[in-house]
């Protein structure tokens, strides 16, 4: 296999062949690379067609880390022009869908003049006359009308990929929503056909109901359009979950169809255990890409966590071995404010635009990229003949035997109750399962820190642990009097196996603090 930086040597197209991508030499080829956001946001936001940084200078600083692809998340609504975007609500510039268009056509080809390949990825849709103000559980009607034009705009661009739907998930999901009521079934996510509730700005359910469309009529509208490039097609569970995949991915004529993971700590597939049983049975069939990725960010002072962690690179170095892409995000500059409030969540690459790598994310992605030999990346190496080593012997995880959490009078802070079978040391850490944007730069929605706390437990002994709120979450909770929150609880104990267990619930505001903003 080739290494990134070999890849722009040979012809620069791209194309399936069994289960690995090839590029016009033959060659065998990973995306690999990172994702750049804003296009999907600044136009509704009404102060441009991105955050101004799409351009040659910023394709040149990308492919100086050794990377062969960025991933460009899109708007339906700018792309199409409809319901009044994009907007010039914060600009003198008069923004039109001409406009949105020609900027993504002007970053697609100076990612290509440095030797880079353009994943285009639909990211915020919004079904009918609502305003696509962030993600939505599956795609609308405006969803065939966004690939047909796409696919006929790029359909002569042999280095383009089409990423058809960003984060798919089911609301009735634990693991992803709060809304039993309208489930997503693997069927549904093919086919389409099942109702939802729309959400204003991701997260923010809407009483208004729209039919799903699957991921089958995306795949049909990209061809009928005339185009043949790669289609990316993600999970479930916002692309973390690949169990249905292969039975019902929709059926390409073509056989241009990989499959799309994202991959965050947190999530239920976030470990070697899953990644080799669920993973690598897909990635034998097609290739596989990992459209986002990261850890925690232990390097940010708002998060309690501090030790690193091995997350990023254990996952490239798991992925390298079973020839799978991986794309980090995101490729953007977070002020101080924004960082703080994201804490564990602030997931960023860049401390500017130059390219100058951000901790811990940046940092991992960047050396990796640039350590990659050029072969051996498209499988397990093989071994040496010789006797097989002898099976490790693996130690015990540590484990919780209780949980239990209460808000506290005055919504200030969460009680939680923790008992572990063994004498252990741990940490507390919470975020938003949702997005939200609560900062000055309103574009910018991301998962709002709660806070971390560190705590000492005795065998068998339950105790109560205290998480105090962060100041923005206090205030977030008060406002939305209910925030659906993810909880995770690393745990350490000499002689086990560390374990981080994460639980998903929501928080509610206590009764007699549900007007107006918490007190900070």
């Amino acid at each position: 296999m080739v290494a990134p930086s070999q890849a722009a040597a040979g012809p620069l197209s791209i194309s399936v062949s069994g289960n690995r991508f090839v590029n016009g030499a033959g060659q065998t080829i990973r995306l690999l690379g990172v994702n750049h956001p804003s296009s999907e946001y600044a136009c509704v936001d009404g102060y441009g067609y991105n955050d101004t940084h799409q351009d040659d200078a910023d394709a040149a600083a990308v492919a100086a880390w050794n990377a062969n692809a960025v991933r460009v998340p899109l708007n339906e609504d700018c792309w199409l022009g409809i319901n009044g975007q994009p907007n010039s609500s914060q600009t003198e510039e008069t923004l039109t869908p001409a406009g949105y268009r020609a900027a993504v056509e002007s970053y697609v080809a100076a990612l290509h003049a440095h030797g880079l390949y353009a994943i285009l990825d639909l990211h915020w849709s919004a079904p009918d006359t609502m305003v696509a103000s962030g993600q939505q559980p599956m795609p609308d009607a405006h969803s065939t009308e966004f690939w047909t034009s796409v696919a006929k705009a790029f359909k002569g661009d042999p280095a383009v990929v089409f990423d058809v739907f960003n984060e798919p998930y089911s609301p009735a999901d634990k693991r992803s929503g709060e809304d039993p009521e309208h489930p997503v079934s693997w069927k549904c996510w093919a086919e389409g056909g099942c109702s939802l509730h729309a959400y204003a700005n991701t997260s923010e359910p809407t009483t208004h109901t729209y039919t799903a469309v699957g991921m089958q009529a995306l795949l049909d509208a990209i061809r009928a359009a005339g185009a043949t490039q790669p289609v990316l097609v993600g999970g479930l569970d916002y692309a973390n979950d690949l169990t249905g995949w292969i039975e019902h991915a929709p059926n390409d004529p073509l056989n241009q169809e990989a499959a799309s993971f994202h991959n965050y700590m947190g999530k239920e597939c976030d470990n070697v255990s899953c990644w080799e049983s669920e993973i690598a049975p897909v990635a034998a069939h097609v290739p596989v890409v990992t459209g986002e990725f990261d850890e925690d960010n232990y390097a940010e002072p708002k998060c309690a966590t501090k030790t690193p962690s091995t997350f990023d690179q254990d996952y490239m170095s798991w992925a390298d071995a079973h020839g799978v892409g991986y794309l980090a995000w995101g490729w953007w500059v977070l002020s101080p404010q924004e960082k703080d409030e994201a804490g564990c969540g602030a997931f960023y690459l860049l401390e500017d635009y130059g390219g100058t790598p951000a901790a811990p994310n940046g940092t991992a992605l960047h050396d990796h990229l640039l350590s990659l030999p050029p072969e051996g990346l498209t499988g397990i190496a093989p071994t040496a003949p010789g006797p097989p080593a002898p099976t490790p012997v693996a130690k015990p995880a540590v484990t919780l035997g209780t949980f239990a959490h209460s808000v506290r009078a005055g919504g200030a802070s969460i009680a939680f109750t923790l008992r572990s079978p063994e004498t252990c040391t741990g940490t507390l850490s919470g975020r938003t399962a949702n997005t939200y944007a609560v900062t000055s730069a309103k574009h910018r929605r991301r998962r709002i820190s709660l806070g971390s706390v560190r705590f000492a437990l005795k065998a068998g002994k339950a105790k109560t642990v205290v998480l105090t709120l962060s100041k923005t979450s206090r205030r977030l909770l008060a406002a939305k009097h209910a925030l659906k929150v993810q909880i995770v609880v690393s745990l350490t104990s000499a002689g086990y196996r560390p374990t981080s267990i994460t639980r998903t619930f929501v928080l509610r505001a206590p009764a007699g603090h549900r007007h107006g903003h918490a007190r900070s």
